[in-house]
Parts: C-alpha cells; structure tokens; sequence
C-alpha cells in the first residue's frame, strides 16, 4: 500500500476536512471548467491546494470520466529510477484506489519499470488522486502513476511510445453482463515557474503555455533549455503533447494564476500554475 506522505501538508488530512475542501475547489473552479468526454488528457499543477487547488479542480473537472488515470509527475526526491511506475494500490484520507496492472505489464520490458521507491516520498501524483476521487465518485476507476527522474526528449518519447498505441487501440473491458471500451486518460502534473518575480512568471509561462497549445515538442524542449526554465514537469507534458499529436487532439488553456493570487500581501517570488486540456477533434 502506497501511504499519502503530504496529507495534512498539501491538503486537509481528515476525510470529511478533504471530501469539502476538494468539493468547494471544484465549485470555485466552475466557471473555467468546460468537461468534454473527448478531452482524454489534461496538465495539472500539484502544489498545496491553499494555491494550485482551483487551477487542479478545473483541470480534473474538464477531463473525460475515464476508466484509467495514467497520471505522469516529475520526481522531485531523486529516488528510485529514473523511469518508475507504482503498482501498489494508493491510499488517501477519500479511500484506496487501485493501479492498473493491465497497463503494468503493458510498459514491463520497457524503460519504464516497477519501482515504488520513486514513488514513496513523491507528491506530484498524490495531490491530484483526491480530485479524482471526488470526481467519479462512486463509479469505479484506476490509476497508472508514472514519475520522471529523466525528463530528456528520449524518456519523454520512451513512455510516448508505449502509451500512445494503447491510446488507440480498441480495447474491450467487461463490466457485469456486457462488455465496454476501455477509456484512459492523461494526466500531466506539473507547475510553472518556480520561485521567479510576477512579471517574469506570466510572461514566460504565456510564451511557453503557447508552445504547448501547438504541439511542437521541439519548439518546447528548445525553450526550456534557452531560458533556463524551471517548469517541473516538463517530461510530463511533453509525453501529453506528443500523445495528443498522435491522437489528432487540440491543447487549450482553461486557466493560468500565480501564487500571489491566494495570498493576502503579494510576494516578490511567486510559482506559476495552468490547466491545459488536450481534446479529441
């Protein structure tokens, strides 16, 4: 059993604290919402909710209801490989969510292998489980946590490759007496700018958030490296991007704030946050 290590830090730890918490999120992010059952994929900050959590609810409220979660983060705590995938069922203060093993044995053999060290002290997957678990509710649903150590092109494109053709398969699942497609989404944790004046977070964020809306994985690994940027989870997004090139999707920005924006004295240093979908045309 994978435990939350950032419960009580990120969000409530109590499960009728986090059931409201996450409820008055989605309720305040419901202007910037537009849920469409073609949007298979979305990028979704994971920093405490007091800050990214409406940007989170508008993200996770716009992206299909889905069968499977493959929800891919940047790993911050260096451990574990590179490429790392979790098997284990996941707990948070809402329940127990179980990982997909179908797609387990899908990716066993790759680049990316089993290894819940990765996994264990990492919040970029964690901090999005609740919304999801408040979004479906009592309708049953999986999870496929991946965390990147190796952000490069090349681990970007490793996972895209095993990803994407599950992506278009037709794949048939039974559910009591009759038998369904199975549906995946994609979830892409990352947050923006970290740590950077306002200014220079809302125009770098525009630029390369435009970037993103074209699919141009090149053009978004150039300007990483030439700015210098401090996006997280660049690897993420870009395994999105080329998955949505491929399934012929559209990515749209739903919202994009900054730290500053939850905060009563506004700060020198801010983080940027975006939710961004990739829809099915």
């Amino acid at each position: 059993m994978r435990e939350p290590v950032v419960s009580g830090l990120f969000y409530d730890p109590d499960e009728n604290g986090l059931q409201k918490e996450v409820d008055r999120l989605y309720s305040a992010a419901k202007d910037k919402t537009k849920y469409s059952d073609k949007t298979f994929g979305a990028v979704c900050p994971h920093a405490g909710y007091i800050f990214s959590g409406k940007t989170a609810a508008a993200a996770i409220g716009s992206i299909m209801e889905a069968d499977t979660y493959v929800i891919i983060g940047s790993n911050h705590t260096g451990l574990g490989e590179a490429l790392a995938y979790s098997q284990e069922d996941w707990k948070t203060p809402l329940g127990v969510v179980e990982t997909d093993k179908y797609l387990g044995r899908i990716f066993d053999g790759t680049w990316i292998v089993r290894d819940e060290s990765a996994h264990e002290r990492e919040h970029s997957v964690e901090v999005i489980v609740p919304f999801l678990q408040r979004k479906m509710g009592d309708e049953p649903f999986k999870i496929f946590p991946i965390v990147m150590g190796d952000q490069n092109k090349a681990a970007a494109e490793a996972i895209a490759s095993v990803l994407i053709p599950v992506l278009k398969e037709e794949i048939y699942v039974k559910k009591e007496n009759y038998e369904e497609k199975l549906k995946i989404a994609v979830i892409a944790s990352s947050d923006f700018s970290h740590y950077v004046p306002e200014e220079f977070a809302k125009e770098h964020d525009e630029a390369i958030i435009k970037i993103i809306e074209s699919l141009d994985v090149d053009a978004f690994y150039d300007f990483i490296e030439k700015n210098d940027s401090s996006l997280c989870g660049y690897g993420p997004i870009a395994v999105l991007m080329m998955a949505a090139k491929a399934m012929n999707a559209e990515a749209k920005l739903l919202e994009y704030r900054t730290s500053n924006e939850e905060k009563e004295s506004r700060e020198t240093a801010v983080v940027g946050y975006a939710a961004i979908t990739f829809t099915k045309q």
